[in-house]
């Protein structure tokens, strides 16, 4: 792109701020857009995901924990974990597990090793036990 192209697209740039901003300000659209104290307190606060896996799995009443001693081999897949963790009962579905993994991108950070889990691990407990 050369100088004048540049110069003539950043004109363009400045003078459409200058019309959105003079639009804004000159109509009073801005008054009243900050929130009182009592109305930042009722704002809804969006939901986590993290916090509802944790609330579902803490809600569950598993009357005896499961220790499990999972051995990561070279190449094992997020499916192949999730497989073998609902096999030992130590998570519900492993559909969902794998889901959670491949989403947050942890199912790239996978260790090799072994790990003691259990089944009142919440998924994300048993994500950063498994990728560190």
């Amino acid at each position: 792109m050369n100088k004048a192209r540049l110069q003539g697209l950043s004109a363009g740039i400045i003078f459409t701020t200058t019309i959105f901003a003079g639009y804004y300000y000159g109509t009073g659209l801005f008054v009243g857009t900050t929130p009182t104290a009592e109305e930042a307190k009722k704002t809804v606060q969006p939901k986590d995901p993290d916090k509802d896996s944790m609330e579902k799995e803490a809600s569950k009443k598993n009357p005896s924990i499961v220790t499990y001693t999972i051995k990561v081999k070279t190449n094992m897949t997020a499916t192949e974990i999730a497989d073998s963790l609902a096999k030992e009962k130590i998570i519900d579905d492993a559909a969902e597990f794998e889901a959670y993994m491949n989403d947050r991108d942890f199912s790239k950070k996978i260790q090799i090793g072994e790990f003691v889990v259990t089944n009142n691990m919440t998924y994300r407990q048993l994500a950063n036990t498994l990728t560190h």
